[in-house]
């Protein structure tokens, strides 16, 4: 008797330094919902930022119209459209990557996340450049106006956002060339997870492409020659092009494994 409640109090001692584990009611994994969440809270993060800019636009467009065209003086509207559309490739081929992961293709995944990388590295490069352009300029500094100040917030905290990208996906490519990453759903989670990341940054990218480069040089953009045709026409074929490729791996029955 006094051996079983020896026993019994030994059980309950390691239960209250070892608590149960966690049910998670959800299906969703806790990492790839702490995800969806942070992202919830850079949207918050953005947002502010954009409702500044729809502010000092609404206070003074006239003032905009003569920011916006000394912009556009000093960055080309051609050099804009083609890092967007560099930007937006690198959700075509981390889409590629991922699809790659799902059905155990390892040097595909691999060959994919590390285009990413250097399609992502060239968009921050050029931007990089084009803060050089401007940081120099006595009416486009980071503190000449208010234009300027949420032209710099803005571009900046999304290149910030892009570089940490690049440097988790470095991390990926390493994790993935050592094997860690496997087509089961509890062993690609972290792949997901940036993946959704990655994504999330491009569509920024679209919003601040569409808000603050472009009203102010609609008209520079169309007059514009880009690939022989109009900037907005370029884009748009480009974008289209884009959405396209997202998709053909479905099309071709080459996407996500059905389980998946």
């Amino acid at each position: 008797m006094d051996a079983h409640a020896a026993t019994v109090d030994a059980h309950a001692h390691h239960d209250e330094e070892h608590p149960p584990p966690v049910i998670w009611s959800a299906k969703t994994p806790p990492t790839l919902m702490g995800m969806l969440f942070f992202i919830g809270s850079e949207i918050a993060l953005f947002g502010s930022f954009f409702m500044m800019y729809f502010f000092v636009r609404v206070a003074g467009d006239a003032d905009y119209s003569s920011w916006a065209h000394q912009v556009g003086d000093l960055l080309p509207m051609s050099v804009v459209t083609y890092n967007s559309l560099i930007l937006f490739s690198s959700s075509v081929t981390i889409h590629y990557s991922e699809i790659a992961l799902a059905r155990g293709n390892r040097r595909g995944q691999l060959g994919w996340l590390l285009a990413t990388i250097v399609l992502g590295a060239t968009f921050l490069s050029i931007q990089i450049f084009e803060y050089a352009e401007l940081v120099g300029h006595e009416f486009l500094g980071p503190s000449t106006s208010a234009y300027s100040s949420v032209f710099f917030s803005l571009t900046g905290i999304h290149g910030s956002h892009v570089f940490v990208g690049l440097v988790l996906l470095a991390v990926m490519a390493v994790r993935t060339a050592r094997g860690h990453y496997a087509p089961s759903k509890d062993k690609h989670v972290g792949f997901t997870t940036m993946s959704i990341y990655w994504h999330f940054v491009d569509l920024i990218w679209v919003a601040v492409f569409g808000l603050i480069y472009v009203p102010g040089n609609w008209d520079r953009w169309g007059d514009t020659s880009v690939a022989g045709m109009p900037g907005y026409v370029t884009f748009g074929v480009g974008a289209a092009i884009i959405i396209l490729l997202l998709n053909v791996p479905k099309m071709i029955g080459k996407g996500f494994p059905k389980d998946h």
